[in-house]
């Protein structure tokens, strides 16, 4: 195929490689998710702790550092669309934001919190493992 040729068409049986879940794919992609989500919530959070709480600014620099290393760990995900990767993360992010502003900042999350996120997680999920 010329390095010019048109791309294949989406959904062509003919290129498409479906990839096949094993137990170990199913966990490294949820730990995969968290740690995403732990690395961009902890790096936005330090930035704002430098630019809302007064914090020194050496703390928006690594809140800088960790969020360059956040948008590394999508990659490594053993899926191989990039649309589907960052959609289900969004649920991960939701829930882990949640938690994050609990046991640090003790913003406890509310009844529609928890009934948004658990919606939003079992979206994701549907998404994420909806056979194909």
């Amino acid at each position: 195929m010329s390095e010019f040729a048109p791309a294949p068409a989406p959904n062509d049986p003919a290129t498409d490689k479906v990839m096949q879940w094993t137990a170990g794919k199913v966990v490294a992609c949820i730990a995969l998710f968290i740690l995403a989500g732990i690395a961009e919530i902890a790096g936005g959070w330090m930035v704002w702790q430098t630019i809302r709480e007064n914090k020194s600014w050496y703390w928006a620099v690594i809140g800088s550092l960790v969020l360059i290393a956040y948008g590394f760990i999508p990659t490594l995900q053993p899926l191989d669309t990039f649309g589907r990767i960052y959609a289900v993360y969004g649920g991960f992010f939701i829930l882990l934001s949640y938690l994050w502003g609990w046991v640090l900042d003790g913003d406890k999350p509310d009844v529609g919190d928890w009934v948004g996120t658990g919606i939003a997680m079992l979206g994701v999920l549907l998404a994420l493992f909806w056979p194909r």
